[in-house]
């Protein structure tokens, strides 16, 4: 028999929760990309995010949703091009917020994946 440690009072999981994962990655996106916090959005409440993971909508598909229905404009990008430049969130720019939050680690990258692609279905919140 295994016995596991308890948690001393106070600390809590290693395990960050779905929202916490949304939250982090969508304040790197909001601030890297188009220059805002969390708090300039409605994703600021916590209720907000818990209906999006609910209802199985992508991380990328809701940022996309607010930058289109506020007409957001992306701000990381230099100078202007002939192309025309898309204002939306893609794959990479969430797998490069996944990178500099540190949630591209072996151990819950799967977990991880499943919540921003609207395929989770755990409980816990």
């Amino acid at each position: 028999m295994q016995i596991l440690p308890s948690l001393p009072p106070g600390a809590t999981s290693s395990h960050p929760t779905p929202v916490g994962i949304w939250q982090s990655l969508l304040s790197h996106l909001l601030q890297q990309h188009y220059g805002l916090t969390l708090n300039d959005t409605p994703f600021a409440n916590d209720g907000v995010i818990e209906q999006h993971i609910d209802a199985g909508i992508s991380l990328c598909d809701a940022l996309n949703g607010i930058v289109e229905k506020y007409d957001l404009v992306r701000t990381d990008r230099p100078g202007f091009s002939i192309a025309v430049q898309s204002p939306f969130i893609t794959r990479i720019d969430i797998l490069r917020a996944r990178k500099a939050c540190g949630l591209m680690k072996r151990r819950g990258y799967r977990a991880v994946t499943d919540i921003t692609t609207g395929r989770y279905s755990g409980v816990a919140r």
